[in-house]
Order: structure tokens, then C-alpha cells, then sequence
């Protein structure tokens, strides 16, 4: 095959490739998501009874100090209590967020967070939430991480499928046509209505074998209507003589 196939057929092969990689992408974020929200939620459960006890003894030193306990938990990057009868937020002492793309947050949903209710007054219908947030940049570095490794996985078996297919062709294609192809170009003028091509190998039941025989076929049908016309045109000859 020619470079222009063969980048014809990788063409091809990336592209039909290409759906694989996007479905196993949001797979693999999908299931990191819910691994980062159970993660969540068991953290949120286990310091739920303390922080409790602090936010109804309105100890902000003490809520202060549990959720800053939380800064060891490499995926988090925020932790708020929001205190009734207070106008402010508490939250632990995380580092600055670092930014993420805008259309991917919006294409997979990020930041990943989740609000668990601490308790809630009897006067008011709203509870004391604990909202826990995983970092999304760590999901940032999780989903190019994951791209680049099934791009880089499925390009090399677009690449192995293309040489494969390629040498498959080559094999049973290719190099028998060129053997007919070298055959034709090899027949003297004088044996043209005699000749007859060879059957190639492993092809008589396939399309290469069909031409084939289509052709010996037409070779002897074609000198057996030529000796046809020779033997009226010197019957009439003969007549002619007589």
C-alpha cells in the first residue's frame, strides 16, 4: 500500500477509536467522583458529632480547630460551617484554590461538594450544614491524566491496527494483483490468444480468483471466436475459388 492508504486507514482508525476514548474518559471521572463523594461524605460523618457538640455550645474556637484537622486530607480544599445567628462562615485554613479551565468545570461538574446537615432548631426549617469540597484541581490533574494515557493507549493501537490491516492487505491483496499485474505485462503479442493467467494461491473462492477465471475464460472464448471467423472467412474463400 501506498503512504497515502496506509495514512488513509490511520485516519480512520483514530477516528472510529476516537468515541472509545471520550465514553472511557467520563467513565473514569464518573467513578473518581463518586470515590471523591463517599470519601467526602465518611469524613463529613466523622467529625459530624463533635462539631455538633462545639456549634451548640458556640464554641467558634473549638469548630475552628476541628476543621482544621481536616488540612492533612491531601483532596480537600474546603471545609465551611455556617453558624446560625452568625453573618460569617467558618472554614479551615486551606491554601488558595489554584484555577481550573472554565468549560472543563462545566463539562464534568466541577468542584465536586457535598453538604451534610450538623442539626437543625426547632424555630428555623433550615440546618447547620457542614459543606465539604474536594479540590478540583486535583480532578483537573486526574482527567488529563486519564485523557493522556487512553490518547496515547489508543493512538498506539490505531497505529498497531493500521500496520496490521496494512500487512494483512499486502498479504492477501497486494502482492498477489501485482504477481497477475507482472504476469500481464510479461505476455509476448504472439501468445496473447493462448494465455492464460495462473490461478493464484489461496484465492479460487475469493474475488481475485473470480477475475481470474473471468479472464481465461474470456482469453479462450475470444480465440474460439477467431478460429470461428477464420474458418467461415476460408469457407467462403473456398466458394469463391469453385
Amino acid at each position: 500500500m501506498t503512504i497515502k492508504q496506509m495514512t488513509a486507514v490511520s485516519a480512520v482508525a483514530v477516528v472510529t477509536l476516537s468515541p472509545f476514548i471520550v465514553i472511557q474518559l467520563f467513565h473514569f471521572v464518573h467513578q473518581r467522583r463518586e470515590d471523591y463523594a463517599r470519601q467526602l461524605e465518611s469524613i463529613a460523618f466523622s467529625v459530624r458529632e463533635p462539631l455538633t457538640e462545639a456549634v451548640l455550645r458556640g464554641d467558634v474556637v473549638r469548630v475552628e480547630a476541628i476543621l482544621d484537622n481536616l488540612l492533612p486530607v491531601a483532596f480537600l480544599s474546603r471545609a465551611d460551617v455556617m453558624l446560625p445567628g452568625y453573618l460569617q462562615t467558618l472554614h479551615a485554613r486551606f491554601p488558595s484554590e489554584r484555577p481550573v479551565p472554565a468549560w472543563l468545570a462545566r463539562v464534568f461538574k466541577l468542584p465536586i461538594r457535598i453538604a451534610v446537615p450538623l442539626y437543625a432548631l426547632p424555630q428555623t426549617p433550615a440546618s447547620t450544614p457542614l459543606v465539604l469540597q474536594a479540590d478540583p484541581y486535583r480532578m483537573f490533574q486526574f482527567i488529563v491524566s486519564t485523557f493522556s494515557m487512553l490518547l496515547a493507549t489508543y493512538f498506539l493501537l490505531a497505529l498497531i491496527l493500521s500496520v496490521t490491516v496494512t500487512w494483512c492487505i499486502n498479504r492477501l491483496m497486494i502482492h498477489p494483483l501485482r504477481a497477475v499485474i507482472t504476469e500481464l505485462q510479461e505476455v509476448l503479442t504472439e501468445q496473447l490468444l493462448q494465455h492464460r493467467l495462473t490461478p493464484p494461491k489461496h484465492h479460487q473462492d475469493d474475488e481475485l480468483g473470480a477475475l481470474v477465471r473471468s479472464y481465461n475464460l474470456n482469453q479462450q472464448r475470444l480465440a474460439q471466436h477467431i478460429v470461428h471467423d477464420e474458418a467461415v472467412a476460408q469457407s467462403k474463400s473456398d466458394d469463391v475459388t469453385h
